[in-house]
C-alpha cells in the first residue's frame, strides 16, 4: 500500500517588531525624555508624539516640536501629531494602530480648577477611549502614566512634612480621580507617582518605591529617571502597578526590572518554589537607581 504524506508548510512567525507607543506631552519637561529614551530602546517599535496643537500644526507649534523632539518635518511623516487631549476628535489619526499610550503629564492649570479636570481627568478619559476604540481586546493595549505622589495626603488631617504644598491639591485631587478611574477601566496600566521632579540627570541617585505617601523624602528625583522608569513599564508591557518613587542616600544600583517587580504589593509578585517545593513570595529590597 503505498501512502502519500501531504507536504509540510513551513511557517515563519513574523519578526517581533516591538511595542508601538504614542507619548502624549512630548514637547514637556518629562516627555521630551520619554520620548528620547523610546526611539533609542531596541525593544521598541513604532514611536509617536502627540503635540499639543491643532491641525498639521502651527508654524510655532511644529517649531516647538523641532525643538523638543528633534524632528525635521514634524509631521505625521515623521510620527508627530497634533491634537488636544480635551478635543476627542483631535486624538483618532495619532492614536490609530498605537498599543500603548504614554501619559507623561496630568499636571493641569494652577488656580483653575475647570481647566485642571479637564485636562488631569477628563483629558485621561479621551485618551483611555481613543486607545480601544475600534479593539475587540482590551487586554492588548496599555496606559502609562506619570502622575505624583502626594495624591493620598488627607486635606483634613495633619499635614507630613514632605506633604504637597496647598497650591497643588486641586490638581491631585483630579489626578487621583484619574488613577481611580484607570484602575476600574479594564485597561492594562502602570501609573507612576513621583516625588518632586528635578533636572539632575539619569541614574546617579538610588531610587526608592512604595504606596500611599509613605516613602521617606531625601530630596527630588530626577525627570530623566522617571522618563526611564516610564520606559521600562513600556517596553516590559508592565501593567497592574501603581506605585510612588522618590530617592534614597544609598549608591546607585541597575536593575529597574527588579525595580517594577518590587514595586507591586506581596500578592501581586510572581511565586517562585523555594528549595523545599513549596511555592512562596520571593523577597526584594525596594532600592534602586538607574544606569
Amino acid at each position: 500500500m503505498l501512502i502519500f504524506l501531504a507536504p509540510v508548510l513551513a511557517f515563519t512567525a513574523p519578526l517581533n517588531q516591538g511595542v508601538t507607543v504614542l507619548v502624549t506631552g512630548a514637547t514637556g519637561r518629562t516627555g521630551q525624555f520619554v520620548y528620547a529614551y523610546l526611539k533609542t530602546d531596541s525593544r521598541v517599535g513604532e514611536v509617536r508624539a502627540l503635540v499639543h496643537g491643532q491641525g498639521t500644526g502651527s508654524p510655532d507649534e511644529r517649531k516647538k516640536a523641532a525643538a523638543a523632539l528633534n524632528c525635521s518635518a514634524c509631521d505625521s511623516s515623521e510620527g508627530i501629531f497634533y491634537g488636544d487631549v480635551t478635543v476627542p476628535s483631535s486624538l483618532a489619526a495619532a492614536f490609530h494602530g498605537i498599543d500603548t499610550v504614554a501619559i507623561t503629564s496630568m499636571v493641569g492649570v494652577m488656580n483653575n480648577d475647570t481647566l485642571t479636570k479637564e485636562v488631569a481627568f477628563i483629558g485621561l478619559q479621551n485618551q483611555a477611549a481613543a486607545i480601544v476604540a475600534g479593539t475587540s481586546d482590551v487586554s492588548a493595549k496599555r496606559i502609562v502614566v506619570c502622575s505624583s505622589m502626594g495624591t493620598a495626603v488627607s486635606p483634613f488631617g495633619p499635614q507630613p512634612s514632605h506633604g504637597p504644598p496647598a497650591f497643588l491639591k486641586d490638581i491631585f485631587f483630579w489626578q487621583l480621580n484619574a488613577e481611580a478611574f484607570l484602575g476600574a477601566s479594564g485597561i492594562p496600566s502602570a501609573i507612576i507617582k513621583p516625588c518632586g521632579l528635578s533636572m539632575n540627570g539619569r541614574g546617579s541617585t538610588e531610587l526608592l518605591v512604595g504606596h500611599d505617601d509613605t516613602l521617606p523624602h531625601h530630596g527630588s528625583i530626577s525627570r530623566q529617571d522617571v522618563a526611564a522608569v516610564m520606559v521600562e513599564a513600556i517596553a516590559s508591557r508592565a501593567s497592574g502597578l501603581r506605585f510612588d518613587v522618590c530617592v534614597g542616600n544609598g549608591a546607585p544600583t541597575t536593575n529597574l526590572a527588579k525595580l517594577l517587580d518590587d514595586a507591586r504589593y506581596p500578592w501581586a509578585k510572581p511565586v517562585q518554589k523555594a528549595e523545599n517545593g513549596v511555592p512562596s513570595l520571593h523577597d526584594h529590597v525596594s532600592h534602586y537607581a538607574i544606569v
